[in-house]
């Protein structure tokens, strides 16, 4: 049996050549990071977890509360709590930004949207990053989550089994950014609001899975670090971004956004994954929790591969080309992003210059 310590190893060194090299190598890095360092902190977060108990390592890093919360969530949907994370968004973009004029980011690739600040602030919400308008904070929560992972690979000190070389050299596209007001992009409708914003946060991963996709020199005959990090990230990401339309189309008060929206498509994916691959992503994706006295994720993709050499190749394969990068055009369409109105600087300018000769706070959160 495969130690635990194998597959942490190779989790901490995809971490670690994601962290280091993709900087380098991505021109939209500093806009998609966010999804890729709420994944790191899943698996730091375990992985400290376990080390713990083993008594490999005594003490807590000095960043694991904001870890922790970053861990907690990987759920997109999380359940019962829409309403008050809804809530939660738009007061944090009044604080920021104001209450009356643009205050939400997106980023397009191309025409496709890709991302949007929305995600951030879910997944900073009640961390010491969350209202911060400069990027040095988090830039040095970053460096220290590398810190923590060359540390954590010290202290196991395996070697890895798996070959890496460098990143793939893309020449890689420029995001385009698009601001728009929330009383122009959300409705008086909370329902509407919330099923729009779940629908946010599963683009975002979506587009976090083909970010990696775009970058790990995967497409080679044998499992190396790049094939075996994307497969892993991927799955984990997948399973939750299916569980959120799952639980999307179980609510009988979104049942008319499906049709607003255009996105009955979207269902049909949801179906076709439900009856093929669901409970293949779910074991994968339970295997973020490392067991040192059983299975691990290392040894599991080794056993499938043993079984059939091309295992790991099928399942990416699968998850990209038939759901993947399907499901993103159709979400994009379906949100339409380019359809909402931006203010012009002179518009912002004005609204400012009115809201403070009225009296009134422009960053007042006040939804009356």
């Amino acid at each position: 049996m495969s130690s635990y310590l194998d597959t942490i190893t190779h989790d901490l060194q995809g971490i670690k050549k994601i962290i280091i090299e993709m900087p380098r190598k991505s021109t939209n890095y500093g806009v998609i990071s966010f999804t890729l360092l709420r994944d790191v902190c899943i698996m730091l977060y375990e992985i400290n977890l376990v080390l713990k108990s083993e008594g490999i390592i005594q003490t807590e890093p000095s960043e694991m509360e904001t870890i922790k919360k970053l861990r907690h969530k990987m759920k997109t949907d999380q359940g019962m709590n829409n309403r008050k994370i809804f809530n939660n968004l738009l007061d944090n973009f009044r604080k920021n930004f104001g209450n009356d004029i643009d205050n939400i980011g997106f980023y397009l690739n191309d025409d496709i949207l890709a991302i949007s600040t929305i995600y951030q602030t879910f997944i900073f919400e009640n961390t010491p990053y969350l209202n911060t308008t400069s990027p040095l904070p988090i830039y040095h929560f970053s460096k220290s989550i590398g810190s923590l992972t060359e540390s954590l690979l010290n202290s196991i000190n395996k070697d890895s089994k798996l070959k890496s070389g460098p990143l793939l050299n893309i020449q890689e596209k420029a995001f385009t950014s698009k601001d728009i007001w929330n009383q122009r992009f959300f409705i008086d409708d909370i329902t509407h609001n919330i099923f729009l914003t779940r629908l946010i946060l599963i683009q975002s991963e979506l587009t976090g899975c083909i970010w990696l996709e775009k970058f790990l020199d995967y497409n080679n005959n044998e499992l190396t670090l790049d094939k075996y990090i994307l497969i892993r990230l991927t799955s984990i990401k997948f399973y939750e971004i299916m569980r959120n339309l799952n639980s999307m189309i179980s609510i009988k008060k979104f049942e008319q956004h499906w049709d607003n929206f255009n996105l009955k498509e979207l269902r049909l994916f949801v179906v076709a994954y439900n009856s093929t691959i669901k409970n293949e992503i779910k074991t994968l994706r339970n295997m973020v929790h490392y067991n040192n006295n059983g299975t691990n994720f290392y040894e599991f993709i080794l056993n499938k591969e043993l079984e059939n050499d091309k295992y790991v190749d099928e399942l990416i394969n699968n998850l990209f080309n038939k759901y993947i990068f399907k499901m993103r055009i159709l979400i994009s369409k379906g949100i339409d992003i380019n359809s909402y109105e931006s203010m012009s600087d002179a518009e912002k300018k004005q609204r400012r210059i009115r809201t403070i000769v009225s009296g009134k706070d422009p960053f007042s959160t006040n939804r009356s």
